[in-house]
């Protein structure tokens, strides 16, 4: 078997459950090893969300299962693959198509088979939903951040944020902004020479 080893993690895993790429790379490595087993190349999406397929080593491991390069698929979960429904069975039918196996190494059942199949239809709704809680989780807390007057990002110019993530006038960069805006409406509007030293 050419094996293709598919990772991933977003950014809010990597934050929130500190997902680890080199931790599933390793894992995936021993299991190869063990069933000696050759890796043809790791597909890494760190960084990227599983809401579609359209990720960049997604789009490059499904043109190498079409051109024969690889014929199995390993990963650690489903949700590593997609957090879509759609886009998983969509994803299950294309590698049938291509007779390219596909293998989680912490959700042990065979997509050959019609039990196998159920529990990856399974996986699949349960990796939909946790996502959509999250995004509706992720909102309601920009919501409550906005209502308390709290600032998440970086300030803008002329601010900066206190301890309790609020936002306060920077005087020096306040008085830097004023002057630019006063440049501005005096008709300066190429700001290209402009110091702010």
């Amino acid at each position: 078997m050419n094996v293709g080893i598919y990772v991933r993690v977003s950014t809010e895993e990597q934050r929130d459950f500190g997902y680890s790429i080199d931790a599933q790379i390793r894992e995936i490595n021993e299991y190869c090893e063990k069933r000696n087993l050759r890796i043809i190349d790791t597909y890494n999406d760190a960084g990227h969300s599983a809401k579609d397929l359209n990720r960049p080593e997604m789009e490059r491991m499904i043109k190498d299962i079409k051109n024969g390069k690889i014929n199995c698929v390993i990963s650690m979960k489903v949700d590593r693959l997609t957090r879509e429904g759609y886009d998983g069975q969509w994803f299950l039918k294309f590698c049938k198509d291509y007779d390219c196996a596909l293998i989680f190494l912490q959700e042990n059942y065979d997509v050959t088979t019609p039990e196998g199949e159920m529990s990856y239809g399974l996986s699949l709704l349960f990796g939909q939903k946790e996502r959509r809680l999250i995004s509706q989780i992720t909102t309601n807390a920009l919501e409550e951040a906005i209502k308390q007057r709290k600032y998440r990002n970086r300030p803008p110019m002329g601010y900066i944020k206190n301890e309790e993530k609020k936002l306060e006038i920077d005087t020096l960069e306040s008085e830097i902004v004023k002057e630019i805006f006063e440049l501005y409406a005096n008709g300066t509007s190429n700001f290209a020479a402009y110091s702010l030293a």
